[in-house]
């Protein structure tokens, strides 16, 4: 242990005698660790950030569409909860773009959507205050709504708004009426959901039954069809049969197989679409940065080469006094492995600190927050690779300074 010490001693000291050649040297091992740890963490944060937006939308949950002209009604939430015994509920989902405003003041847009009560298991967001609204509620068609927490600043200036009222209106006519408001929801931050489910324009969200918003715009429930339904499964590893199934029983009801007029979506099919396609990006990114780490590690052997030739008379000497072949190897490796190890840390710094540089400009510059992904495991194992990057690129400088013969060696200068 002794030795090893002393080996690392005169590699730094090599080090800081030649400081402008060493740090030529670590600048590829610098540049490829600092990117190589640079995208893995933004790549890491960005995909945790997706991950995140993807689960309000994945789950135990499918979405059926229809693209066509077909309109869904009850009997096809019937037929489709009495054949498939996987599916726990269905409701439909209606959203309107509408306005909200409270005693007449400001107005807001609104997206209002409609269904039933079990739009309240569809939701990953949960209610702060308050309560969702029942089957009762549903069927007396009661005027009741939820709202998302920061619609209820923007209108009211606080959270808790549970037992006031708000006017939902919908049409140039502007149709509606006074909504009592029972729950307070969690917002919706998924910027995900808000671009694939089209609500991202509207200033206020609400949720409210079917019935009672028909009701209070003047229209028969049965005047409006579904063109939109949220299907709550028992558990989501059902998802595949039952979305095959939810088409093929639809496309027989209205006999339009194959026609492609109606669309299921398995949202957490789409989840390890996209988690696969950012992981093959990140790994082609650290293969393009993995380059310059190999650029680095010719650079730690070609100045290596040159330190054995500088220093032959010094080998000479080192073996004439009975140093041996081995402690002259381990000597050289300790140096390329110091100049590796120490510009591996120098690009671990830079590389976090460019992450979080790079965070801050997205998140100020586009809205979005991205908070780079830290792995405390793969910071300390890229620090062991950098230092095996020159203990590798080494090995041939320091078997040659090794096998030089004493009088050799000291017959060179």
């Amino acid at each position: 242990m002794g030795k090893f010490i002393e080996y690392c001693k005169i590699a730094f000291f090599n080090i800081k005698s030649n400081k402008v050649r060493a740090f030529l040297t670590m600048l590829g091992i610098i540049i490829g660790i600092s990117s190589v740890v640079a995208i893995v963490s933004l790549g890491s944060g960005f995909k945790k950030t997706i991950d995140k937006e993807l689960s309000s939308l994945a789950g135990n949950t499918l979405e059926v569409y229809s693209v066509g002209e077909v309109e869904f009604n009850d009997e096809d939430l019937e037929a489709l909860m009495a054949k498939e015994k996987h599916i726990l509920g269905i409701t439909p989902v209606v959203p309107l773009m509408g306005e909200a405003s409270y005693k007449d003041l400001n107005s807001y847009s609104a997206q209002i959507k409609m269904g039933n009560e079990l739009m309240d298991q569809a939701s990953k967001y949960d209610l702060l205050y308050g309560r969702y609204f029942t089957k009762e509620e549903f069927d007396h068609m009661e005027k009741v709504c939820i709202i998302d927490k920061s619609s209820a600043r923007k209108i009211f200036g606080h959270e808790d708004v549970v037992g006031m009222t708000v006017d939902l209106f919908y049409g140039r006519n502007r149709r509606g009426g006074t909504f009592r408001i029972i729950g307070v929801r969690d917002d919706n931050s998924s910027q995900m959901a808000d671009l694939i489910m089209g609500s991202g324009s509207a200033e206020t969200k609400f949720e409210v039954p079917f019935t009672s918003f028909i009701d209070a715009i003047g229209l028969s429930q049965y005047a409006i069809g579904y063109y939109d339904l949220i299907i709550i499964l028992d558990d989501a590893d059902n998802a595949s049969d039952v979305l095959a199934h939810t088409k093929a029983i639809l496309e027989a009801r209205y006999d339009i197989r194959d026609q492609n007029q109606i669309a299921v979506i398995d949202y957490n099919a789409i989840f390890s679409v996209i988690s696969s396609s950012l992981m093959m990006v990140t790994l082609l990114i650290m293969l393009v940065a993995g380059i310059s780490l190999f650029v680095g590690g010719i650079g730690v052997m070609n100045i290596m080469l040159v330190s054995v030739t500088e220093r032959t008379r010094e080998i000479g000497i080192r073996k004439a006094l009975g140093a041996r072949t081995g402690s002259v190897l381990t000597q050289f490796l300790v140096e390329a492995g110091s100049i590796s190890l120490l510009g591996g840390v120098i690009g671990i710094i830079l590389g976090l600190g460019g992450a979080e540089f790079i965070c801050f400009l997205i998140s100020n510059f586009s809205g979005s927050t991205l908070v780079a992904d830290f792995n405390p495991f793969f910071i300390l194992g890229i620090a062991l690779f950098s230092m095996s990057i020159g203990v590798f690129f080494g090995i041939y400088p320091a078997r040659k300074a090794a096998k030089l013969s004493p009088i050799e060696a000291l017959r060179r200068r």
